[in-house]
Parts: C-alpha cells; structure tokens; sequence
C-alpha cells in the first residue's frame, strides 16, 4: 500500500470550531461564535464533571486555535484531533483529510469517514518549582535588540516587562492614596505595583509603537486594531493599577491584573480587568515569584492582591482573583508546601474553598459545603429507603484541587463574620488582623 504523505498546511487551515464539533463539541446555544474570541463546549466533556454545562473552550479565529481550561484540550486543528485519538499524530491526520474531503499530497481523497473516537479522560501533567534553577534579572535592551527572532512567547513577556518597568517610573502619589484609603500603609509589597494615568499611557505607547510591532501590540491585547472606531489607541483602563503576574525564574512579566484608583473608568469602577494572552501565556498569580516558591513558608492564597495586601507584611502570598486564576497544572508548583487558604466568609467564597454538593429530591434543592455533609447521609438513606429519588452531584473546591496536586496540608482559615466579611474590611473595621485571621 502506497505511503500517503499529510497536507499538514491544509489540515493546519480547517476552521479549528468545526473540528471541535466533528469530535463531539458545540457551539453555546447552538449558535456559530461570530466574534474573534468566544467559547464552546469541549469536544472532551465527559471529562468534565457537569459535562461542559459552562462552555469552557475557547476559540480564537485569528489564529485558529483553541483551548479548553477544563482539561487542557488545545492547539491547532491537528493539536486538538492528536490529543482526542490519544496522541497519535498520523491517526489525527488521517482522520481530519478523510473527514473534512482535504487530499493528501498525491491529490487522492478518501470517500470513507473515519469514525470519531471515544472522548478521552485526560491526566493532569502538574509542573513543578525546580530550586536547581537559579533566578534572572533580565536586561531588556538585550532583547529588544534580537526582537525579530523571537517567538511569541519571548515577545508577550518582553513587552509586557517593559510596560511593567515604565508604570514604576510614573507619578505614584494616587497609587498611595487609593491603599491608604485601603488601611494599607508602609507596605513593601507596594513597590512591586505599577501606575498608568491618561498621560503616562500617551508617552507609553509612543515608545512601544516605535520599539515594537504593531500587530504584536494589537495581538497581546494592549491596542486596538486599525479598523477599530479607535484605531491603535489603548485598550485597557487608566489611571490604575497594574498587579504583575511574574514569570517564575525571572523578573519578566507575563501579564497583569489592572485595578482602577477612581471613578475615570465607570465601567470598571472598583473592578479589576486581566490584561494577559491565555492563548500564549497563562501566568502565575501576583506573589507567585521565584522567592515564595523557592521558600519554605506558608502560602496564604487570598482572594485578590488587596486581600493579600492586607495581611502581615511578612507573610508569603498568592493573590488569586478566583479558583479559575490558576491552570490546574500551575497547582504543582505549590507540591509540598502548607496552604492557608483565606477566601472571603460569604457563600461565594465558602463554595470556592470547601466545594460543594447539590442534593435533589422531590423537586427541591440542597447545595451544603462539602465540610457540612456530615450527618446527611442518613437523611439520603431515610429518602431512599422511602423510594424517594435522591441525586446528588458533588463539585471540588480548591482545598480539594491542592490536596489532588500534591501540597502538604490546606488549611482553610475562617473568623466571626461581624470582624468583617474579607481580609481587607478586617484591617479597616479592627486596624488589624492578628489575633482575628
């Protein structure tokens, strides 16, 4: 039998959202995503545990590929179609020229689809923090040199760094005020933060425009296009606040969280906004750097940099807006190592910490913490036993995602609601938070 060779350009060029649902995946609402970015159901869901009822992979059609955050299910169209028939790439291949009528490289097509395979269950693949690796201050106008030859994973962080080093340079007195109002003072944490106002983002990106490309700065999220109603302006917030997520064996940055310091910016007020490329890049959270991981302390994981802020100054910290700020593999890095997880006393944050579990019954609802469930099992056994149909569903929380990567011990730190419902209204309401958290 003759040796067919793949057209790897034409199966690269297979619209990636139609792969997604040849190998079982949906559109949302069953509607064809019209935008550049929007999300779909996994073509792997019965790995997820609620079978995708939250879209959770993301298209991104300039660049036609994809990403689930779920199961890590990524890449191009051969990527996705390899990891679905269990990382075999000329089973991949034959599939996606036999399914989507693509010739091989002879001009022969096949007239017989291949049969789509069984959906995988995928291992996580945990990263890990190396202490044999040593740290790396990064000289920019290194790199700037060589800007060509790099890919763009270099490019992202080499841009993103330079922005990050321009916002220290800038006028810092609203950037002190704001956390003063927080009850944050004399912190050395806030040196690491960064300030952009209206002006300094005009002198910003007259020099990135003249240092980098265009296309680069529109891809990575920083300007707009120029068929834009605002062609490369800036398309972030100002006058805020830039959180650097750092790499994790340098002092380059993979991107930030942006929190605004007044009302300029009144869709965003008192929100934060994510300026990353998930798509390239999914960063550590702020306080992830080379010194806490290589450590031996603690990690206290808040919920958000002004949480973490918050605490002794001397305590080590990971600042996560939420579960969803870290890629499960990412979770590797904290192997070994005594959590403190302190999310905020509300039913949100309770939820994301301890997980919990619906229990269904006779048209009603139960949804209890996984740490509450003692003492239910015997009104399940009670319904049951009266031929009453019972479900339940049970949904990890982050203790359970930290346990699973490998870390020491997870504690999940709690106090008395009336100090306040988060660490930051604790420190304003007492002045402190010791003897309390």
């Amino acid at each position: 039998m003759t040796k067919k060779n793949f057209n790897l350009e034409a199966l690269k060029a297979i619209p990636v959202d139609e792969v997604i649902v040849a190998l079982g995946g949906n559109y949302k609402n069953d509607r064809k995503g019209g935008s550049k970015q929007y999300n779909m159901h996994c073509c792997n869901s019965s790995f997820h545990k609620d079978g995708d009822k939250k879209p959770s992979m993301t298209i991104w059609s300039p660049k036609n590929i994809a990403k689930c955050h779920v199961c890590d299910t990524k890449g191009d169209p051969i990527s996705i179609a390899k990891a679905m028939f269990g990382g075999d790439f000329k089973v991949a291949c034959e599939w996606l020229h036999d399914t989507f009528s693509i010739p091989y490289m002879d001009g022969s097509v096949s007239a017989v689809k291949k049969q789509a395979p069984k959906k995988l269950k995928k291992e996580i693949e945990y990263q890990t923090f190396d202490k044999s690796i040593s740290f790396q201050h990064i000289k920019l106008k290194d790199y700037i040199k060589k800007y060509d030859s790099l890919n763009d994973v270099q490019r992202l962080k080499l841009i993103y760094t330079f922005m990050y080093r321009f916002s220290l340079c800038t006028n810092r007195s609203k950037l002190r005020e704001f956390y003063q109002g927080r009850g944050i003072k004399n912190n050395p944490h806030l040196d690491k933060l960064g300030f952009l106002s209206k002006e300094d983002i005009k002198i910003l990106l007259t020099k990135m425009i003249k240092i980098f490309k265009e296309e680069d700065l529109v891809s990575f999220g920083i300007i707009h296009p120029k068929d834009h109603k605002f062609p490369l302006s800036w398309k972030s917030i100002s006058n805020a606040v830039l959180v650097p997520h750092f790499s994790v064996y340098t002092d380059l940055v993979e991107g930030f969280m942006l929190r605004p310091v007044d009302d300029t910016n009144k869709w965003f007020n008192g929100k934060e906004m994510r300026l990353s490329t998930p798509s390239i890049l999914k960063p550590m959270p702020f306080g992830a750097g080379y010194r806490v991981l290589n450590g031996d302390c603690d990690i206290y994981i808040t919920e958000g940099h002004i949480d973490a802020l918050s605490l002794p100054h001397h305590f080590c910290f990971l600042a996560a807006p939420g579960v969803q700020s870290f890629e499960k593999e990412q979770l590797g890095m904290l192997k070994g190592r005594n959590i403190k997880l302190v999310f905020d006393m509300d039913d949100a944050g309770q939820k994301a910490a301890w997980g919990y579990t619906e229990i269904s019954y006779q048209g009603q609802e139960l949804v209890v913490l996984n740490n509450e469930l003692d003492g239910l099992d015997g009104m399940i056994k009670f319904l049951k036993k009266q031929e009453i149909e019972v479900k339940t569903r049970r949904v990890d929380g982050f203790r359970d995602q930290l346990l699973k990567a490998g870390v020491a011990s997870v504690e999940i730190v709690s106090w008395d609601n009336s100090f306040g419902k988060d660490v930051n209204e604790v420190l304003l309401q007492n002045g402190t938070i010791e003897g309390i958290i």
